[in-house]
């Protein structure tokens, strides 16, 4: 049997209205969520983001935010938490007292559908429960809470940007201002469905025209 002689053309024209056509692009949006740059900190210390020489990559902070080796024995040990070997990288942000801070600006498109996640742990050398909301654009997105030695456990929320706006993370305790939410691996994954530009979407549908009747013809051939 012959190969339609405009096989080849109808495939191009196929592939290319497509392209034209298609959306939903995804793009991380989160820097340093990890907090693996930073200084003053080592895999065993801590600094609190309020002191000389303790800086966090891509994050601003305010109050009891503090920089945490995951090795830290002050702080009970991150690292020795169940589920906290694996992934864990070597430092995590403590979330300490009342109106502690931990915030970024994400650059988002109007319409954008934002998944969040992140992990938390409790603290277990200070009993109690720390709670913390999280929010975007200064809108509530959820609270949550660690209790005193509670094993690492990963948070997944969804929302719609109405464009850019401020991540943040804040404390809301309810007791001793030792207790302390760790958080680590913040991720959130923007998708935005394309509608193409007047000028795009001609073409494409000049191109599926033209597929229409190349495919006619073949069919004669």
């Amino acid at each position: 049997m012959k190969t339609p002689k405009f096989k080849p053309l109808l495939n191009s024209v196929a592939c290319g209205a497509a392209l034209l056509l298609a959306g939903g692009a995804q793009a991380g949006v989160v820097t340093n969520g990890g907090f693996e740059t930073q200084t003053g900190s080592s895999l065993s210390g801590f600094c609190y983001t309020s002191s000389a020489g303790c800086t966090l990559a891509g994050w601003d902070t305010n109050g009891g935010t503090v920089v945490i080796g995951a090795n830290s024995g002050a702080w009970g040990g991150p690292s020795s938490l169940a589920n906290g070997q694996a992934g864990l990288g070597s430092f995590v942000l403590g979330l300490q007292g009342t109106g502690a801070t931990l915030s970024q600006y994400l650059t988002l498109d109007a319409g954008a559908q934002v998944a969040l996640s992140w992990f938390d742990a409790g603290r277990s050398n200070h009993s109690g429960l720390q709670g913390y909301e999280v929010t975007f654009a200064g809108a509530e997105l959820g609270t949550f809470s660690t209790q005193a030695g509670q094993a690492w456990g990963q948070h997944n929320l969804s929302f719609t940007a109405n464009g850019s706006g401020v991540l943040a993370f804040r404390s809301l305790n309810v007791g001793s201002y030792d207790r302390t939410s760790f958080i680590n691996g913040i991720d959130a994954v923007a998708s935005v469905s394309q509608v193409p530009e007047p000028q795009s979407l001609a073409l494409a549908l000049t191109g599926l025209a033209t597929l229409a009747l190349l495919r006619r013809r073949s069919r004669r051939s």
